[in-house]
């Protein structure tokens, strides 16, 4: 079915905005693009009959939205609210179109990139690091399976550190491919190993930090490409 509803609503909101004072320039003229450009999406898009309650949530939304900006037009908040339903709105528009696959491609990247962290990451700052980012990992978790801006951003933190995790094993993987039986040798006497478990213990690291940059990268690819997809 054609958004017809939406569409209208989408109209009255871009008006609406453009005689709210409360807003800067800046973020007006932003808001009104997002919605022209949507307004243009959704005129396009055929709503799946399957996915007919959540067009009624968002029309809904939208009707609320703007009897809420119309009795209250000083209202400073009307331009977050504006943004947050801007983003059910793209949000919505990945469902109808049967694009959510890709938060699981993103939420598949990020915990990959999360256990080579937890992996890699003790043996040169030892537990401390991982310690710190239980919470963001743990709440990553939850906010990426609920599509949650929140969420997607507090994922989004473990890129760095998995990033610079896998640069010092590939800078000691650099070390010891040149030095190689010394950098066994040091690991036979730093940990009483015998000389096979040495060897992986020099070789493994450095490969798996190799892997943990290209899910890293990955990771940090599919977020940006999956943000319009989280509210």
């Amino acid at each position: 079915m054609k958004a017809l509803t939406l569409m209208n609503t989408l109209n009255q909101l871009t008006d609406l905005t453009k005689g709210l004072k409360t807003i800067k320039e800046t973020r007006k003229e932003k808001y009104i693009s997002q919605l022209n450009k949507l307004y243009s999406q959704y005129e396009k898009l055929e709503v799946p009959t399957n996915l007919s309650d959540v067009y009624d949530s968002l029309c809904n939304k939208g009707k609320d939205l703007i009897k809420e900006i119309k009795n209250n037009k000083n209202n400073k908040k009307n331009g977050d609210n504006i943004e947050v339903y801007i983003r059910y709105l793209k949000a919505a528009k990945a469902d109808f179109e049967g694009r959510t696959e890709y938060v699981n491609k993103y939420y598949r990247s990020f915990i990959f990139t999360a256990i080579l962290f937890l992996g890699l990451s003790p043996q040169y700052f030892g537990f401390v690091l991982p310690a710190v980012f239980f919470v963001p990992m743990y709440l990553g978790i939850k906010g990426v399976k609920s599509r949650s801006i929140n969420g997607l951003y507090m994922s989004m933190s473990l890129v760095p550190v998995g990033l610079m995790t896998s640069f010092i094993w590939i800078r000691y993987g650099v070390y010891a491919m040149a030095n190689y039986q010394e950098a066994v040798n040091k690991v036979i006497m730093d940990t009483g190993r015998s000389l096979t478990t040495a060897k992986a213990l020099v070789t493994a690291p450095p490969i798996l930090a190799c892997v943990l940059l290209l899910v890293a990268i990955t990771q940090l690819y599919r977020g940006y490409k999956s943000k319009d997809l989280f509210i």
